[in-house]
């Protein structure tokens, strides 16, 4: 073996090694970045179950608010509306919430805080009487559907299973 065939063959093991730390380097850094990102997919899918788990949480409690008469029926058909509308928009369109959806619809332009308060006390009180109207001829059906709603387990809301 000649002297040059020889400075050829260790310059080629010594490119092939480098070339070989250099690969070995880029497959850690893909393997860390792979891993990085499983990482961040299951803190986020973590988050996203624990706010829907919440959000169920604050539709049963209202439902149940409702049910007792600790919360007016107005005031929980409006926030449930928001949270199924959080959740899972195709419950609102279910069957079982007929009525409630009806009484979202004939509340829903009613104003509120601010905007009520700024009303003359007449048409407050035109509208407090409408509402109670309202609240009263539906009760019962309203009731029976938060309780079917309180125990409703939401199967559309995969990460919760």
């Amino acid at each position: 073996m000649t002297t040059t065939t020889l400075v050829f063959l260790v310059l080629a093991v010594t490119i092939i090694a480098g070339l070989s730390l250099y690969a070995w380097r880029l497959t850690r850094q893909v393997s860390a970045m792979k891993q990085a990102q499983q990482d961040e997919e299951a803190a986020g899918e973590l988050h996203l179950r624990q706010h829907q788990e919440e959000l169920v949480g604050d539709i049963r409690f209202i439902a149940r608010a409702v049910i007792a008469g600790q919360c007016e029926i107005t005031e929980g058909v409006l926030r449930t509306h928001y949270l199924l509308h959080g959740l899972d928009a195709e419950v609102w369109a279910r069957e079982e919430l007929h009525m409630i959806r009806n009484h979202y619809d004939a509340t829903r332009d009613m104003p509120i805080l601010q905007a009520y308060k700024e009303l003359p006390r007449k048409e407050q009180f035109a509208l407090d009487s409408r509402r109670l109207r309202l609240e009263e001829q539906h009760k019962a059906a309203i009731e029976r559907e938060f309780r079917w709603l309180s125990s409703y387990s939401f199967p559309q809301v995969t990460l919760l299973q």
